[in-house]
């Protein structure tokens, strides 16, 4: 009897212990690394032509991100505008490491266009380029990485649906080939893009990204080049150059600098039907800054972290101006300027339930 109770008792444990074995392994092979919602809050006032004030919600953000399988990773971004825009869905992506230099990820992802303001979530940008406030980044596709032993550069080729697209079957694509590097001081984000606007009419991004980093103090400059091969001008013809400069005196406060300039001077005319007949009719290359505009805006701002070593509360500040010029028919003033200033200070909270 004694010998069958040691047996059952021995069966009990390894049958516990395996068990246990089995959970762990199960449990290896799915993994939730980061879970965290997000949300932003601004009050803001403009002085334009009107003057107008408020307190708004700017966005709602969850996140989930993991691995599984030893080979697969995953991440999920859901955002909410909720100043009236909706949901929308960011990132939802499946990756493969098929080798510690190669990867396959496919899904819903940003368009892999260089530039460090274009590169930052939206909850984080504070005042833009026009550029950034028009492009809609976010599509479905694939792409493949390539990442070097010292982990200091990729390189994605990217194929997505194309973002001016006005039917995800409308056999219209974009095409991205994008460096991240790093270089000593130097941050590269540096792409070349091919993006269907019109049916087999492709314009083209030469995008650079430069991060400056001083240790305290990280200076960006961003440049990026649109146009279609030919057109006249086809470099600094239509183009967004955007400057920032940051200097955290402690991980407490950081105070930051930042313009840019918007400017497209191209278009061209096109045969159009109206009752019976062809009129040409001026039609844009870019799609994301109007031809004629000149955009220029700059500001300072500040971000600070109340609670030492703790980044999951941000409070911050800014004043801002831009000026907006836009072709007119009129002959004596054919550009008109629309001056606005901007006064905003908000709160920015993070929850992470996992780490």
């Amino acid at each position: 009897m004694k010998k069958i109770t040691r047996k059952l008792l021995f069966a009990l444990c390894a049958f516990m212990f395996l068990s246990n074995m089995a959970i762990s392994q199960e449990q290896k092979s799915f993994t939730i690394d980061k879970l965290s919602v997000e949300g932003r809050v601004d009050f803001d006032y403009e002085h334009g032509k009107t003057s107008t004030s408020g307190i708004g919600g700017k966005f709602f953000n969850f996140e989930m991100k993991g691995s599984f399988l030893n080979d697969f990773s995953y991440r999920i971004r859901q955002r909410i505008d909720m100043q009236g825009s909706g949901s929308k869905t960011d990132f939802m992506i499946l990756s493969y490491h098929a080798h510690k230099n190669w990867s396959i990820t496919a899904g819903k992802m940003p368009l892999a266009v260089g530039g460090w303001e274009y590169d930052l979530p939206p909850i984080d940008v504070y005042f833009a380029s026009l550029f950034w406030n028009n492009f809609p980044c976010y599509d479905v596709g694939a792409q493949v990485e390539y990442h070097s032993n010292n982990k200091k550069h990729d390189i994605i080729f990217q194929v997505t649906n194309s973002t001016f697209t006005p039917d995800k079957f409308a056999g219209m694509y974009a095409y991205n080939l994008i460096w991240y590097g790093n270089v000593g001081l130097l941050k590269t984000a540096y792409s070349i893009n091919m993006m269907e606007q019109n049916k087999g009419e492709y314009i083209n991004y030469i995008s650079l990204g430069n991060d400056f980093d001083f240790g305290k103090m990280h200076l960006v400059v961003d440049f990026i080049n649109r146009g279609f091969f030919n057109q006249s001008d086809f470099l600094f013809g239509d183009f967004s150059l955007i400057g920032e400069v940051k200097y955290a005196f402690n991980d407490k406060f950081t105070l930051m600098a930042k313009g840019g300039y918007d400017r497209n001077k191209h278009s061209y005319f096109k045969e159009v039907e109206e009752n019976e007949i062809m009129i040409p009719q001026p039609q844009a290359y870019d799609m994301t800054v109007t031809p004629g505009v000149e955009y220029t805006f700059a500001g300072l701002g500040f971000e600070a972290y109340p609670y030492k070593g703790n980044k999951n509360v941000r409070l911050h500040g800014f004043f801002a101006f831009n000026d907006l010029k836009e072709p007119t028919d009129d002959m004596l003033n054919p550009n008109s300027s629309n001056l606005e200033l901007q006064f905003n200070l908000g709160v920015t909270w993070r929850i992470n339930f996992v780490k």
